[in-house]
């Protein structure tokens, strides 16, 4: 019997890993969040970490980050002190 369109639309083939990176900025100084948010997204809002590692910008503290940079990702959170968690999604490819 032939496969449904659905199951093979809905097969794991479909789909990547990628972990969400939820973060805190809280307790950074006003003028460090600034230079969190060049570190992030660039001066220019193009060209900092989120550009170079191809993330996705979901909301104000959350990134969809492929699981081959999730390392940079972390050690950036890290050097920022900032408190995170991770969740591993699958995400249409």
């Amino acid at each position: 019997m032939p496969a449904k369109k659905e199951d093979k639309e809905n097969s794991i083939e479909n789909y990547k890993e990628a972990l969400i990176f939820t973060y805190s900025t809280e307790h950074l100084l006003k003028k460090d969040k600034v230079r969190f948010y060049y570190a992030l997204k660039g001066r220019d809002g193009k060209s900092g970490i989120i550009k170079a590692l191809n993330i996705e910008h979901l909301g104000r503290t959350v990134l969809l980050v492929s699981i081959k940079y999730a390392p940079e990702v972390e050690d950036f959170l890290k050097l920022w002190k900032c408190a995170y968690e991770k969740k591993k999604v699958f995400v249409e490819k």
